[in-house]
Protein backbone atom coordinates (compact mmCIF):
# COMPACT_ATOMS: atom_id res chain seq x y z
CA UNK A 1 0.00 0.00 0.00
CA UNK A 2 1.06 3.32 -1.16
CA UNK A 3 0.51 6.25 0.86
CA UNK A 4 0.61 9.71 -0.87
CA UNK A 5 0.39 13.02 0.68
CA UNK A 6 -0.84 15.77 -0.45
CA UNK A 7 0.79 19.05 -0.19
CA UNK A 8 -1.90 20.86 2.06
CA UNK A 9 -1.18 17.89 4.52
CA UNK A 10 3.00 18.26 3.96
CA UNK A 11 2.37 22.11 4.54
CA UNK A 12 0.30 21.43 7.55
CA UNK A 13 2.84 18.47 9.06
CA UNK A 14 5.56 21.01 8.38
CA UNK A 15 3.86 23.48 10.52
CA UNK A 16 2.61 21.39 13.27
CA UNK A 17 6.97 20.22 13.65
CA UNK A 18 7.93 23.54 12.80
CA UNK A 19 5.66 25.06 16.26
CA UNK A 20 6.72 21.84 18.01
CA UNK A 21 10.72 22.79 17.35
CA UNK A 22 9.94 26.08 18.50
CA UNK A 23 8.29 25.25 21.76
CA UNK A 24 11.03 22.93 22.67
CA UNK A 25 13.97 25.33 22.21
CA UNK A 26 12.21 28.17 23.95
CA UNK A 27 11.61 26.06 26.65
CA UNK A 28 15.02 24.99 26.42
CA UNK A 29 16.65 28.47 26.30
CA UNK A 30 14.19 29.71 29.28
CA UNK A 31 15.81 26.86 31.51
CA UNK A 32 19.17 27.19 30.13
CA UNK A 33 19.46 30.76 30.17
CA UNK A 34 17.18 31.66 33.52
CA UNK A 35 18.57 28.82 35.96
CA UNK A 36 21.87 28.41 34.92
CA UNK A 37 23.17 32.28 34.21
CA UNK A 38 23.95 35.47 35.23
CA UNK A 39 20.35 36.36 35.37
CA UNK A 40 20.07 34.86 38.56
CA UNK A 41 23.58 35.81 39.92
CA UNK A 42 22.07 39.32 39.39
CA UNK A 43 18.99 38.91 41.49
CA UNK A 44 21.40 37.00 44.32
CA UNK A 45 23.74 40.00 44.41
CA UNK A 46 20.83 42.28 44.66
CA UNK A 47 19.67 40.45 47.54
CA UNK A 48 23.11 39.93 48.90
CA UNK A 49 23.26 44.43 48.56
CA UNK A 50 20.19 44.67 50.40
CA UNK A 51 20.53 42.35 53.24
CA UNK A 52 24.39 44.01 53.90
CA UNK A 53 22.60 47.59 53.48
CA UNK A 54 19.73 46.25 56.17
CA UNK A 55 22.90 44.81 58.59
CA UNK A 56 24.75 48.16 58.44
CA UNK A 57 21.52 50.55 59.10
CA UNK A 58 20.95 48.01 62.15
CA UNK A 59 24.53 48.64 63.34
CA UNK A 60 24.15 52.30 63.05
CA UNK A 61 20.65 52.00 65.21
CA UNK A 62 22.27 49.77 67.56
CA UNK A 63 25.46 52.04 67.70
CA UNK A 64 23.11 54.89 68.54
CA UNK A 65 21.36 53.24 70.65
CA UNK A 66 24.08 52.03 72.75
CA UNK A 67 24.75 55.43 74.28
CA UNK A 68 21.04 55.96 75.09
CA UNK A 69 21.12 52.95 76.72
CA UNK A 70 24.15 53.94 78.75
CA UNK A 71 22.98 56.95 79.80
CA UNK A 72 19.61 55.25 80.70
CA UNK A 73 21.35 53.21 82.91
CA UNK A 74 23.15 56.17 84.56
CA UNK A 75 20.41 57.96 85.06
CA UNK A 76 18.21 54.83 86.68
CA UNK A 77 21.12 54.01 89.03
CA UNK A 78 21.43 57.51 90.35
CA UNK A 79 17.46 58.07 90.02
CA UNK A 80 16.94 58.92 94.01
CA UNK A 81 12.97 59.03 94.64
CA UNK A 82 13.08 60.90 97.62
CA UNK A 83 14.07 63.72 95.17
CA UNK A 84 11.03 65.49 93.35
CA UNK A 85 12.36 65.74 90.27
CA UNK A 86 9.40 64.94 87.93
CA UNK A 87 11.98 65.97 85.19
CA UNK A 88 14.43 62.69 85.53
CA UNK A 89 11.62 60.56 85.76
CA UNK A 90 10.22 62.17 82.34
CA UNK A 91 13.44 62.10 80.68
CA UNK A 92 14.25 58.29 81.99
CA UNK A 93 10.42 57.30 80.46
CA UNK A 94 11.26 58.86 77.47
CA UNK A 95 14.28 57.28 77.11
CA UNK A 96 12.53 53.97 77.87
CA UNK A 97 9.96 54.80 74.95
CA UNK A 98 12.43 55.30 72.38
CA UNK A 99 14.14 52.30 73.01
CA UNK A 100 10.39 50.83 72.43
CA UNK A 101 9.91 52.73 69.53
CA UNK A 102 13.19 51.47 67.73
CA UNK A 103 11.43 47.87 68.33
CA UNK A 104 7.91 49.15 66.36
CA UNK A 105 9.22 50.34 64.06
CA UNK A 106 11.32 47.61 62.51
CA UNK A 107 9.11 44.86 64.42
CA UNK A 108 9.14 42.95 61.21
CA UNK A 109 12.76 42.19 61.45
CA UNK A 110 13.72 40.13 64.47
CA UNK A 111 17.15 41.50 65.40
CA UNK A 112 15.43 44.81 66.96
CA UNK A 113 13.40 42.53 69.49
CA UNK A 114 16.72 43.33 71.58
CA UNK A 115 15.62 46.36 71.89
CA UNK A 116 11.94 45.65 73.31
CA UNK A 117 13.90 43.42 75.96
CA UNK A 118 16.48 46.00 76.90
CA UNK A 119 13.56 48.96 77.45
CA UNK A 120 11.08 46.13 79.26
CA UNK A 121 13.98 45.65 81.61
CA UNK A 122 15.22 48.73 82.23
CA UNK A 123 11.62 50.07 82.74
CA UNK A 124 11.06 47.30 85.17
CA UNK A 125 14.05 48.10 86.82
CA UNK A 126 12.90 51.66 86.97
CA UNK A 127 9.32 50.91 88.88
CA UNK A 128 11.15 48.59 91.19
CA UNK A 129 13.20 50.98 92.45
CA UNK A 130 10.79 53.39 93.07
CA UNK A 131 8.58 50.95 94.65
CA UNK A 132 11.38 49.75 97.11
CA UNK A 133 11.96 53.37 97.70
CA UNK A 134 8.84 53.90 98.90
CA UNK A 135 8.32 50.91 100.60
CA UNK A 136 11.11 51.70 102.53
CA UNK A 137 9.87 54.90 103.39
CA UNK A 138 6.48 53.37 104.57
CA UNK A 139 8.75 50.92 106.91
CA UNK A 140 10.56 53.82 108.36
CA UNK A 141 7.68 56.16 108.95
CA UNK A 142 5.56 53.48 110.31
CA UNK A 143 8.62 52.41 112.53
CA UNK A 144 8.60 56.20 113.72
CA UNK A 145 4.58 55.99 114.66
CA UNK A 146 5.09 53.02 116.65
CA UNK A 147 8.04 54.59 118.64
CA UNK A 148 6.03 57.95 119.02
CA UNK A 149 3.07 55.45 120.06
CA UNK A 150 5.16 53.31 122.90
CA UNK A 151 6.07 56.90 123.57
CA UNK A 152 3.23 57.88 124.12
CA UNK A 153 1.76 54.67 125.84
CA UNK A 154 4.80 54.71 128.13
CA UNK A 155 3.84 59.15 129.72
CA UNK A 156 0.05 57.51 130.02
CA UNK A 157 1.53 54.73 131.96
CA UNK A 158 3.57 56.99 134.11
CA UNK A 159 0.69 59.49 134.42
CA UNK A 160 -1.52 56.51 135.64
CA UNK A 161 0.62 55.47 137.84
CA UNK A 162 1.33 58.93 139.46
CA UNK A 163 -2.63 59.75 139.56
CA UNK A 164 -2.64 56.41 141.12
CA UNK A 165 -0.31 56.72 144.04
CA UNK A 166 -2.22 60.25 144.59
Amino acid sequence: MKTTTNQKEKVTGFIYVLLLFLAITITCCFLLFYYNSDFLVFTQKDFAVSKMDRIKEYQTIQSRSSMMVDSLFNKINKFQPMVNAVYEENDIEYIINELKNVYEQHSWDIRYKSFLHVSQFYSMWFTDKKELWYTRDNIVRIKRNLEECEIGLNTKKNELLLSSKK
